[in-house]
């Protein structure tokens, strides 16, 4: 394929750059709006979304593909750039004492129910495929890794609205420690499911799959604990460090 001028090329740029940046603001505008306005029965989300929907629409629409390939969404930035500081975010301002005292009914939801709604989805998505409707055509493998990035849920605007109504907090620790956790467990099933693509299948697989997640998941939680814990011991510990390098600093 012939590669496009230059010039050409930091045009579709900027059209792509003004695209995101008009979004941005957009949702931010509208965030802001809603909340100056104290309007409940919408929610920001919803116009972000459809927005979106609209936008895609009309650039998917629109002759040639040089901009919906620089406006394509890209999961790889989504995991490692823009993910962690969320889950960062929205673990740091957690409310502690009912994450914890709630942690069996979480980690059952979280771990429980994502894996069961990635296997009704990707069983829903793989009999879909093999009766040909439309013009999907998915293995049972691809269906269900379909299945793993559709499991987690993010439930925004539910918790916006038990905020607001102020629901019992045992109800809203439950709700917001699943929205948390089943992020990590739905990324670590894609990630499993995803090395077995191009394998014939046995049943090996399987449980080699299955160890592949426990371990996978429990490195991952043992190296945050051990980053959490070791970030916190020095933080409390030396809280004053940057003020012994001033007074080390300073001249007589």
């Amino acid at each position: 394929m012939e590669k496009p001028p230059v010039e050409e090329e930091e045009l579709y740029s900027s059209w792509a750059l003004l695209i995101l940046t008009s979004l941005i603001i957009l949702s931010l505008f509208s965030s802001y709006y809603l909340q100056r306005k104290q309007i409940r029965a919408l929610h920001e989300t919803v116009i972000s979304i459809f927005a979106g929907m609209l936008v895609g629409l009309i650039i998917r629409m629109s002759p040639g593909s040089m901009i919906q390939d620089m406006v394509t969404f890209n999961y790889t930035y989504f995991f490692n750039l823009l993910l962690p500081p969320i889950i960062l975010n929205t673990g740091y301002e957690m409310k502690k004492g009912n994450f914890f005292k709630n942690l069996g009914t979480i980690l059952t939801f979280a771990f429980l129910g994502t894996f069961i709604s990635a296997l009704v989805i990707g069983i829903l998505v793989g009999i879909i495929s093999a009766m040909g409707i439309g013009s999907m055509s998915l293995s049972f493998l691809d269906s269900m890794i379909f299945g793993s990035v559709l499991s987690a849920t993010d439930p925004v605007t539910v918790l916006t609205i038990f905020q607001s109504l102020k629901v019992d907090p045992k109800l809203y620790s439950i709700v917001f420690g699943e929205s948390i956790l089943n992020d990590v467990v739905s990324i670590v099933l894609y990630e499993t499911l995803k090395k077995y693509r191009g394998q014939d299948f046995h049943f090996s697989n399987i449980t080699h799959g299955i160890f592949i997640f426990f371990l996978n998941f429990g490195t991952s939680l043992i190296i945050g604990v051990i980053i959490g814990v070791s970030c916190a011991l020095i933080s409390f510990n030396y809280y004053n460090i940057f003020d012994f390098i001033s007074f080390a600093n300073i001249k007589p």
